[in-house]
């Protein structure tokens, strides 16, 4: 019997429900979901009441819109806190975030989008909404870091499937202009996020590597606000410490 014929359709609809969640995003309709998942209206509010009965989703009963429910988030945290990479990551960046006092994120690349792994926050950002995955590289300075060295040819299918959504008035929205920038990024060795994800908002992030195939696996982030630093002073402070602490973070990712 072939892999296929054992896979749970109706599981697999389900699981791509919850994937469409992630902190970044404000939430979705019925219809929303049902239409990008691609099922009817009635399997898709199947799908929803079920998690929201068993705390996975949360529906907002004033917009209407379904968001993580908190047995998802605390599932999530869960998995987190026991991961061995976790494990052996974490004094590098808690030591980093310390010293520098700063927003510290790693993230991991995998199906067009970086999901969060570790987090160190800050007094500074307490008050910006972080992502917990992003579908969309181009307004995060993790994202660019990573995608700026996909292999050529994964990149150009990429950059093919990447809908340039603005989130503020500084998202890159042009794909010459983010290719432009994705080539700064591999000179620099480390990208720039000005105010693009969230006003007030800069940040600056490095690749991280398997040293055994040499591909790039996700990207660590430097996180700050404009109130504390312009982005040219964020850069010049940091941008060094940054890229020595994804050095040491890929020899992690890759034991």
């Amino acid at each position: 019997m072939s892999g296929k014929a054992n896979i749970s359709e109706s599981l697999a609809k389900g699981l791509l429900i919850l994937d469409l969640f992630g902190i970044e995003d404000a939430g979705f309709t019925l219809s929303e979901i049902a239409a990008r998942v691609g099922i009817s209206k009635t399997s898709a509010h199947r799908y929803v009441t079920t998690y929201c009965e068993q705390g996975y989703l949360a529906r907002d009963p004033r917009s209407g819109l379904y968001r993580l429910g908190v047995r998802t988030l605390a599932l999530a945290q869960s998995m987190i806190e026991q991961s061995e990479l976790v494990r052996l990551l974490r004094p590098l960046v808690d030591e980093a975030a310390a010293r520098h006092g700063l927003h510290i994120d790693v993230g991991i690349l995998a199906n067009d989008a970086i999901y969060l792994i570790y987090r160190r926050d800050s007094v500074d950002t307490h008050a910006f909404r972080s992502f917990s995955y992003a579908s969309a590289l181009h307004y995060l300075a993790a994202g660019k870091a990573a995608m700026a060295f996909i292999e050529p040819r994964a990149l150009a299918e990429l950059m093919a499937r990447l809908e340039l959504v603005a989130k503020t008035d500084r998202t890159i929205t042009d794909t010459a202009v983010l290719e432009a920038e994705l080539g700064q990024v591999r000179e620099l060795g480390y990208a720039r996020n000005n105010e693009e994800s969230l006003p007030g908002l800069i940040a600056i992030g490095a690749p991280l590597f398997s040293l055994r195939t040499g591909a790039v696996v996700g990207a660590v982030s430097f996180d700050s606000s404009t109130a504390t630093y312009s982005m040219q002073e964020f850069e010049r402070l940091f941008a060094g410490y940054l890229v020595e602490l994804a050095k040491k973070i890929s020899a992690v990712v890759s034991l």
